[in-house]
């Protein structure tokens, strides 16, 4: 093989080289650039499963705000009522919660997004209940035929979630975490109220209308698990 040939052969390579690193260059570069439009991203949120909640359902919507990489602040505030729900829960239902939340990301090279936050909140409920009983925080359980009802809950979450980024501008936002909460339950304006046996469960074998039943200030821990469907704007 001539000097000649080796030249060409070596320029050859020399190209092929200078080329491939140009080639992964724009692609890490393409990488960095997506990967910072959703660091920088901010987000308009509606919560999927708050409307199903049979219990008390109500419609959820918030906005997280990006401050940098690392840290993002939101707040997501919800309302329901009679007329806003799937189910017959009566005329006088109503409820409004505020829900603060402030996000620390633990990856922010990767287009899913892991977060740690914190969540305080708070809940207003309102309702009129009709032919129910009802544990007082001072005596023995009560029947009624009509009472007003009021819960104010509060406390505070910590979750574990995830934002999956999609090339196009919606998106989910899936979490799960733990917290702790107090609720204060009253019952004023009962009509024929009087003494019933309703024994240690009160007719709930489970529990899952206590909240509803139960007098009082109650301190309990929260199981945290949820869905948002979300549009991402870039700042």
């Amino acid at each position: 093989m001539t000097q000649l040939q080796n030249a060409k052969i070596l320029s050859s390579f020399i190209i092929v080289y200078f080329l491939s690193i140009n080639i992964l260059n724009a692609q890490n570069d393409e990488i960095n650039k997506t990967t910072e439009k959703y660091n920088n991203s901010s987000y308009l949120t509606m919560n999927v499963l708050s409307p199903l909640n049979t219990k008390s359902p109500r419609w959820r919507f918030g906005y997280i705000k990006n401050i940098n990489d690392r840290w993002k602040i939101g707040l997501d505030v919800g309302y329901g009522n009679h007329s806003l729900t799937f189910y017959d829960l009566g005329d006088n239902y109503e409820l409004w919660e505020v829900r603060p939340e402030f996000y620390y990301f633990l990856k922010t090279k990767r287009r899913t997004k892991k977060y740690l936050s914190v969540e305080p909140f708070y809940i207003h409920h309102k309702d009129l209940f009709f032919d129910g009983t009802y544990f007082p925080e001072n005596g023995e359980s009560l029947s009624y035929d009509k009472a007003d009802y009021k819960r104010q809950k509060y406390g505070i979450n910590f979750k574990y979630g995830f934002l999956f980024n999609s090339k196009k501008r919606i998106g989910f936002n899936l979490y799960t975490g733990l917290g702790i909460r107090i609720r204060k339950n009253t019952f004023t304006n009962t009509v024929n109220p009087e003494i019933v046996d309703l024994g240690p469960e009160g007719g709930d074998m489970f529990g899952f209308d206590d909240y509803r039943r139960i007098e009082g200030n109650n301190f309990g821990g929260n199981f945290v698990l949820g869905l948002k469907i979300y549009y991402r704007s870039n700042n």
